[in-house]
């Protein structure tokens, strides 16, 4: 399981806060104590800072300077993204995201100059048909598209859009079920979600996210964009791995408890 930081993003107030003070300290001590919670990932997101350019390149440069993370390149604007990729040279990175139709092009263009993996959201403007079906529908349409691109299966993390289940009941069913069908019909696509997206809204949003990441590991979810430090989360996780038959001799969780106890 790919585990990418949830906590560099600048909808959460206090960080967007250290984003547009350029507080390094503050900004330092979220990187490392995802890093050390076990993320390989850290998503960067500063589309609500004043000036988004300056500040994904500023968090992007303390990343690679102070740890061994990935980033995740997370904005909607392609300049910003082209030059965040300029400045991530030498360190692994993911773009996100593109959609079916928009940032298609700008998306898939630099992931091949770069090599690099991008985020895709099975999302058209032409919509799709409710439920799993539609979802599974726009999933075939988005990863054609992509091969069509030159993009490679193993480059894409495609995002299974876990949604609020404060708004559709069947949200996190229909997620589940893309998880399913992706990792049956394209082994080599790795699945991704923000998962707590699928709790907001809702009261003590630790129980809901961490039985919804259960379930989706046990259908074969690759990676998730969450919060590493959460205690739940990473119980959890431990746990769904060995039952999922993802830790051989459950050596894994073992390790993870003893780590625990002596913490």
């Amino acid at each position: 399981m790919i585990l990418i930081g949830e906590k560099l993003n600048s909808s959460i107030p206090s960080t967007l806060e250290a984003f547009e003070a350029r507080n390094e300290a503050a900004v330092l001590s979220l990187i490392q104590l995802q890093e050390k919670a076990g993320a390989a990932y850290l998503d960067v997101n500063t589309s609500l800072c004043a000036n988004e350019q300056d500040a994904l390149l500023w968090v992007a440069g303390l990343i690679r300077a102070h740890s061994k993370c990935g980033i995740m390149i997370d904005t909607a604007d392609p300049e910003v993204m082209a030059q965040a990729v300029q400045a991530a040279q030498g360190t692994d990175f993911i773009l996100n995201s593109a959609t079916i139709d928009e940032r298609f092009e700008e998306v898939t263009s630099l992931a091949k100059k770069s090599n690099a993996a991008l985020v895709a959201l099975p999302i058209s403007l032409e919509g799709q048909e409710p439920g799993l079906k539609g979802r599974c529908a726009n999933i075939d349409k988005l990863i054609g598209k992509l091969r069509q691109a030159g993009i490679p299966d193993k480059h894409i993390f495609l995002d299974v859009l876990a949604e609020t289940l404060a708004t559709d009941t069947e949200s996190a069913k229909t997620a589940i079920g893309a998880i399913a069908y992706t990792a049956a019909s394209y082994p080599q696509v790795k699945t991704t979600c923000g998962l707590s997206n699928v709790s907001f809204g809702l009261p003590r949003r630790g129980l809901i996210n961490s039985a919804f990441l259960t379930t989706a590991v046990f259908s074969g979810l690759s990676s998730a964009i969450l919060d590493p430090s959460s205690r739940p989360l990473r119980d959890a996780l431990a746990a769904a791995l060995a039952i999922a038959g993802q830790d051989d001799f459950c050596m894994d969780y073992i390790t993870y408890l003893r780590e625990q106890e002596q913490a």
